[in-house]
């Protein structure tokens, strides 16, 4: 971690003959935040995030363009580079042996790693305690330029499902107009998939009794899953929004159906009778088609995996933090994330 805060303020220094740019800790200092923050994060995904902000520190050094803070324009200037053409850094490269290695031929990058070479260049910034190009004012054309590249790489692929994000969902919500059962559900349902951005999987197994109330709205205890090392479970919490108003939903579909405990989210029969099996997870999938289309969008454009999408898309666009929105959603890593910014 110390590696590449120091590998950053050494290319800035070859760049421009300033002072730093940025006071430096005292080593016992430095150490002891370095030692927690890398505990956030796993060893391979470090090792990835330096060699990615090398790359880009390569890059500034040869183009002359400051890299610590770097601002929106250069890294959406370093980013299109990647998907028009690649880049490979024009200093020698050795062996360990000190055999000079020949200089790779580069080659446009995917939109995967671009959007790990974005989380890689925010978490240096957020490392060196500077204000990343994504949280800047003027990002809105680095987000633009981010765009562009996920369109110019996937194109409109068939069986792309778009995000439900926080004004398609409120359309959605807002479609559903019925106060029987399933319209209180399925209000609730798509209310609370978003906040939460639950796994369809996690959504169908919310049970009464792992639902606390806190004051602030709802607190929700998901069991482990393949991203949780530890297999401690998660408490996913979810805010009492005006937009959406998931905690009002949440009671009123309660009530309404008169459960109070066992699956939350439950099947009901054709003729609208309520059962005490949990939905599936194509069940999920149905609900939100069905939104979709009672507010005039294209249901084959959507899924139940557009409500998890739907928050990363909306908080990737209120400018939240990267780390944030990794906690909340549970994603096994930055790289995963920084595809909805």
């Amino acid at each position: 971690m110390a590696g590449i805060v120091a590998d950053a303020l050494v290319v800035v220094d070859r760049v421009q003959s300033l002072e730093p740019y940025l006071p430096q800790l005292a080593p016992d200092d430095r150490e002891r935040v370095d030692d927690y923050v890398r505990r956030a994060s796993a060893d391979a995904t470090l090792r990835a995030y330096k060699s990615d902000w090398r790359l880009f520190c390569a890059w500034c050094q040869e183009s002359g363009y400051r890299p610590l803070p770097a601002t929106p324009a250069t890294v959406a200037a370093f980013l299109t580079l990647l998907a028009e053409s690649g880049f490979s850094p024009q200093e020698l490269r050795r062996t360990k042996r000190g055999v000079v290695l020949p200089r790779k031929e580069p080659v446009p990058l995917g939109r995967a790693t671009i959007g790990r070479r974005l989380a890689a260049i925010v978490f240096a910034h957020r490392a060196a305690d500077v204000e990343p190009p994504t949280s800047q004012p003027d990002a809105s054309r680095l987000e633009r330029a981010m765009r562009g590249i996920r369109k110019d790489k996937r194109g409109e692929m068939p069986g792309k499902k778009r995000p439900a994000d926080g004004d398609v969902l409120r359309d959605m919500v807002r479609a559903i107009v019925g106060e029987d059962l399933r319209s209180h559900r399925d209000r609730a349902l798509l209310a609370i998939g978003m906040a939460g951005a639950f796994r369809r999987s996690e959504l169908v197994a919310i049970t009464v009794g792992r639902v606390s109330e806190d004051g602030r709205g709802l607190l929700v205890r998901i069991a482990a899953s393949k991203t949780d090392q530890e297999g401690k479970g998660h408490t996913v919490a979810i805010p009492d929004g005006r937009r959406l108003e998931p905690v009002r939903h949440y009671r009123a579909w309660l009530a309404t159906a008169g459960i109070t405990s066992g699956a939350v989210f439950r099947k009901l029969t054709p003729q609208g009778r309520l059962t005490d099996k949990p939905m599936s997870a194509q069940g999920v999938a149905l609900v939100v088609k069905a939104a979709a289309v009672a507010a005039g969008y294209p249901p084959e454009l959507f899924s139940g995996h557009s409500l998890r999408a739907g928050f990363l898309t909306e908080a990737g666009r209120q400018n939240a933090n990267l780390f944030k929105m990794k906690e909340h959603s549970r994603h096994s890593s930055l790289e995963m994330v920084a595809e909805y910014v």
